[in-house]
């Protein structure tokens, strides 16, 4: 779906691509390379962090030229990445999700190598098509479900009693729910600082209080014992008894003390969510410090780190500090992180004018590396283009 913007006309919308590897020139030379056209104008990127792939804004305003390049990039690749894209319409805002509710399909069981244009001809078949994407992982491979719009209520009904006996494809009726409830679909729970007493059958008692489990991994750690529980309804049909029990047991137990050991449980995500999920905990934590953080070079590479503390020690409580010392010709820097932004604002007014053996100190607050690069990628965008 199409997130509100200004009511701008001949604007395309490209999603998917890939972080790694995309530039606003590739993208441009696939437009040149597909439809001969060359934009007069960068494409807008929106490059957010906590999200797995970039978006792109272009805006063509000749219109029989935006539904050709609309038609050639509806679905192709950046370096074998399925990537697509879409003409902006009323139709496809966001805030019509509940008006289409007839038109739109949720479809299970999509095969792990089928993207694009593979998809849409699946479903077409029951009528014209107005956008349809395959939910991906990080790694651009399919999750093995999938979203269509049809122009239609018609076709959507068509498809919907035409692929339940599917052992492919399976069309359900999409049923909108607020964002942060997708995040909520799971039936695998994630559970550490157990009792080390305890044992499978311990955490089978607890655990199935609320609900039918199917299966407990549980193994041991240098930090204690951890374990997967996964939930699921006795009746397969039931696609919702699984992830209810497990928010069930997410709610109830986390932090909840046994044995003088305090739960910790959590969704039982997969090897490239429980990354998104601590690279985003992560950003959230070092955003929440980058005003008390500095960056500090210029020093003498003579200097240590109790020399750094005592140095900038004047100027508040220090909560971490930390020297990278000379290397391969290049000069020394510390990063020095105190316990309120109000103090490294001082410490920086106070110490920019402080000189070393005769050499001025260099200090500005740190920026989070990912935010640096991506800096860097959006003014290499423009001086390329």
């Amino acid at each position: 779906m199409q997130t509100r913007l200004p009511q701008t006309k001949n604007l395309l919308y490209v999603y998917d691509l890939p972080r790694d590897g995309y530039t606003s020139v590739s993208l441009a030379k696939i437009i040149k390379e597909k439809t001969g056209y060359d934009l007069d104008r960068i494409p807008q990127v929106r490059r957010d962090l906590n999200k797995p792939f970039y978006q792109a804004v272009i805006q063509i305003n000749d219109e029989s030229r935006l539904r050709e390049v609309a038609k050639a990039l509806r679905y192709f690749e950046i370096q074998g990445k399925p990537c697509r894209a879409l003409p902006f319409t009323n139709e496809l805002l966001g805030t019509n999700v509940t008006k289409l509710g007839g038109q739109n399909i949720f479809v299970r069981k999509v095969g792990k190598n089928c993207h694009g244009e593979d998809f849409e001809k699946v479903f077409s078949q029951f009528g014209e098509v107005l956008s349809c994407k395959v939910s991906l992982n990080e790694d651009h491979s399919s999750r093995g479900y999938g979203f269509v719009c049809f122009k239609d209520s018609t076709a959507a009904s068509a498809a919907l009693s035409q692929t339940a006996e599917n052992e492919q494809f399976v069309a359900v009726k999409f049923a909108p729910r607020d964002k942060k409830e997708f995040r909520k679909v799971y039936n695998n729970v994630y559970a550490k600082n157990l009792p080390p007493t305890w044992t499978e059958a311990d955490v089978r008692k607890c655990f199935g209080a609320f609900g039918n489990i199917t299966s407990v991994y549980m193994t041991a750690h240098t930090n204690g014992p951890y374990a997967f529980i996964c939930y699921e309804a006795e009746d397969q049909a039931d696609h919702e008894y699984g992830p209810r029990c497990a928010e069930r047991a997410v709610n109830e137990l986390n932090d909840k003390e046994f044995n003088g050991f305090k739960l910790y449980v959590r969704p039982g995500l997969k090897k490239g969510e429980r990354e998104r999920e601590l690279q985003h905990e992560t950003f959230k934590y070092k955003n929440s410090k980058k005003r008390c953080n500095l960056y500090v070079k210029g020093f003498p590479a003579t200097m240590n780190e109790q020399d750094l503390q005592s140095l900038f020690s004047k100027y508040g409580d220090i909560e971490s500090l930390k020297l990278f010392p000379q290397k391969d010709q290049k000069q020394p820097f510390a990063f020095v992180c105190f316990k309120t932004p109000d103090q490294a604002s001082i410490a920086k007014t106070e110490l920019s004018t402080h000189q070393i053996d005769n050499h001025p100190l260099y200090i500005n607050h740190y920026e989070i590396k990912q935010y640096r690069d991506m800096q860097n990628e959006m003014q290499k965008d423009k001086q390329d283009f």
